[in-house]
């Protein structure tokens, strides 16, 4: 897969099917309501969004270190999985990056220092494509095909310079919905293999919502096998070891899953990305969606998905003025990402340096 974003053309009922198709970290990820002009508070029957007292989170643990339901053991942690991959926790402050690890314009290394945090672009699940796509091929494993592009001795330069550098899996085309403890057991595994060759990172993306994978019929078990993921990774990594979610800003089900991880103790921030439909750029929107997302997760545990100098999204206008209202209204917000690292380095780093001087 050499690209992350759904490409829009036709009516406007096509747009918003591609839109309602879009998951997190797929594309734009807009429902099809809101392609159609509704507001971000207005989502279907049953949302959760806007208030956690109404909420009723998808098997939630009893504790951040009890187990899912479907089994009372507890992982244990080596000294050697500690050391590969926590580094301590995420700043109190993100200003992340997605770097898209195809693209050998650019090296990791050549990140600016504005960005505290780098997103790796992307693991995908480990099976034969399917209509030209991985979306739930396979067996739960993942692999990541770009170790000569990105080599674990520049992953690890970026980490002992104070980058912290987060595995993302999932992405657009490489869904994968986790419904069975056997998925879940060979993800782990290979996930674990991937963080030694990469000579360890700081956290996890979960990225794995293409295309309406993750529905209301499978909601439950899919979102009670994330809990087991993020507790076995924990358990081998560390209670520093991020895990990070751009979710889509209107997806239901992502947002109660989100909400049962952060209500385990096991969310480190959700961050909704705002691309891939120009809907994003009106005044206001990205403000108001963060408002709701503050208001289900609270706001040191919400982020925004920006762009940097990418077509399909807000332009830099746009971002220091949703930012400025976002950090106005919510100042504990845990900060903000841009789709990509290369385009912002493409364009000089511009959209780093201003939203850096903003994000504090």
């Amino acid at each position: 897969m050499k690209r992350r974003l759904f490409l829009l053309s036709g009516s406007a009922s096509a747009a918003a099917a591609a839109l309602t198709a879009c998951g997190g970290g797929g594309g734009g990820g807009a429902t099809a309501d809101v392609a159609a002009g509704t507001d971000v508070a207005n989502t279907a029957a049953g949302s959760t969004v806007g208030t956690t007292a109404s909420a009723t989170p998808v098997a939630t643990p009893t504790s951040t270190g009890s187990s899912s339901t479907q089994s009372s053991a507890q992982p244990t942690s080596t000294p050697q999985q500690a050391s590969i991959a926590s580094s301590g926790g995420l700043p109190a402050k993100i200003l992340g990056c997605y770097f898209t690890a195809w693209d050998t314009s650019y090296r990791i290394t050549d990140v600016p220092s504005d960005f505290n945090v780098i997103y790796l672009f992307h693991c995908k699940p480990n099976g034969s494509p399917v209509n030209d796509t991985y979306n739930n091929v396979g067996d739960g494993s993942f692999k990541f095909e770009f170790f000569n592009e990105v080599s674990a001795s520049q992953v690890q330069a970026c980490r002992s310079r104070g980058q912290k550098v987060i595995l993302t899996v999932g992405g657009a085309g490489a869904g994968f919905a986790f419904d069975t403890r056997a998925k879940s057991t060979n993800f782990v595994a290979s996930f674990k293999a991937i963080v030694s060759q990469l000579g360890g990172v700081d956290g996890i993306d979960f990225n794995i919502f293409e295309g309406g994978i993750v529905t209301a019929g499978n909601l439950q078990a899919v979102t009670t096998e994330m809990v087991w993921i993020a507790q076995q990774l924990r358990a081998a990594y560390g209670p520093d070891f991020a895990i990070t979610s751009p979710a889509s800003p209107n997806e239901t089900t992502q947002q109660q899953m989100m909400l049962t991880l952060k209500n385990a103790g096991l969310l480190t921030y959700a961050a909704p990305q705002y691309y891939d439909w120009s809907g994003f750029n009106a005044v206001g929107y990205i403000k108001n969606a963060t408002d709701t997302w503050s208001a289900l997760l609270g706001e040191s545990f919400v982020g925004v998905g920006l762009t940097a100098d990418y077509s399909n999204g807000p332009s830099l206008a746009d971002c220091t003025r949703e930012w400025a209202a976002i950090k106005a209204a919510h100042p504990g917000i845990r900060g903000m990402f841009c789709w990509s690292a290369q385009t912002n380095m493409s364009g000089g780093n511009t959209w780093g340096s201003t939203m850096k001087a903003m994000l504090a």
